[in-house]
């Protein structure tokens, strides 16, 4: 038999299971923990009152927002996630960038992505008649490094380049100037279920032959596999409105349980060193990552729905599905 090539993908088709997810652990990055009293708890059993809460007046600041690309000069080849054509990072992250104080050809600002809050402060030179800012980062993080940047009536483009060697040393963006405001009412945009990507059923490897018999001949080899994955009741459900009790969560599966509880994080800017979840809500068009600690920032609704979350959480079965086909 002659093999002309082999195709390594992901193969799937419609197939649902929920098994209960036995060696759970939940989660839950430093920025957001908070702790709230027993007796909060208590007064949160068989309750089910929503709440339209209005959104804070004075939280918000302006920011430029966009995606931080790997530099079209970097050989991606093995970097990228691609568990499925539903689950796919091409190692681009939303970065909001803030401009605090520019004094004369001085400038001093910060940038939040994926979960690292960085300060930084350069000066601006004259190039090609046009100012341009060269700013740097402490140098104390791992992934600290340099921005170059123009700042035009509507963008802020330019380059990154990190000071040591790190998987993508070298970023592109042009970012777009938004306002970032709390708002507990937002609800997610359908774009899109979330997947874990680290979290799988493996069924296997399989194999198809096209043009069995020919010369053409060519051998396609497809691993099967089912995500843990999120329904729809991720987007019905709002954890910054309405105090949830146990009849409306104690049904849903472990990934809605987390979307829904880490959805109140992402109302309030907060930037996920998880990857799963970061990809997933940077594809909402409201979510701005403004925050790399929130803990102090929570309401007394959205502080009993994570404990009330939280609880559930590790307990709940997992609903695997083949992901992003349909």
């Amino acid at each position: 038999m002659k093999y002309k090539g082999i195709l390594i993908i992901i193969f799937l088709v419609g197939c649902n299971s929920a098994i209960k997810n036995e060696n759970a652990k939940v989660d839950i990055e430093e920025g957001t923990k908070t702790i709230i009293s027993e007796e909060s708890q208590r007064n949160n059993q068989n309750l089910n009152t929503t709440v339209v809460v209005e959104p804070t007046k004075n939280s918000h600041n302006n920011y430029w927002v966009g995606f931080f690309d790997p530099h079209s000069e970097i050989n991606l080849q093995d970097k990228t996630i691609n568990a499925d054509e539903g689950l796919y990072w091409s190692r681009r992250n939303k970065i909001s960038i803030s401009i605090d104080k520019i004094i004369g050809d001085s400038l001093i600002g910060h940038s939040v992505v994926a979960g690292n809050h960085r300060p930084f402060y350069g000066k601006s030179i004259i190039k090609n008649n046009a100012k341009e800012y060269i700013v740097k980062e402490p140098g104390d993080d791992q992934y600290d490094g340099q921005f170059t940047f123009k700042i035009t009536k509507d963008k802020l483009i330019g380059e990154w380049e990190a000071y040591k060697k790190i998987d993508i040393p070298k970023r592109e963006y042009s970012l777009s100037k938004k306002t970032f405001k709390y708002d507990p009412n937002i609800m997610l945009i359908r774009r899109g279920r979330y997947g874990d990507w680290n979290k799988f059923i493996d069924h296997g490897t399989q194999y198809e032959v096209v043009d069995e018999g020919t010369p053409d001949e060519e051998i396609y080899e497809w691993i099967q596999r089912e995500y843990a994955s999120s329904t729809e009741k991720i987007f019905e459900i709002n954890a910054s409105n309405t105090l949830l009790t146990k009849e409306v969560i104690e049904n849903l599966t472990n990934s809605d349980l987390v979307v829904i509880r880490n959805t109140i994080y992402a109302r309030h800017g907060y930037s996920f060193k998880n990857r799963p979840l970061r990809v997933f809500f940077d594809e909402q068009d409201w979510y701005i990552p403004v925050h790399a600690d929130i803990k102090q920032e929570f309401t007394e609704i959205e502080k009993k729905n994570i404990q009330l979350l939280l609880k559930y959480e590790k307990n709940a079965k997992e609903y695997y599905d083949y992901f992003g086909r349909g």
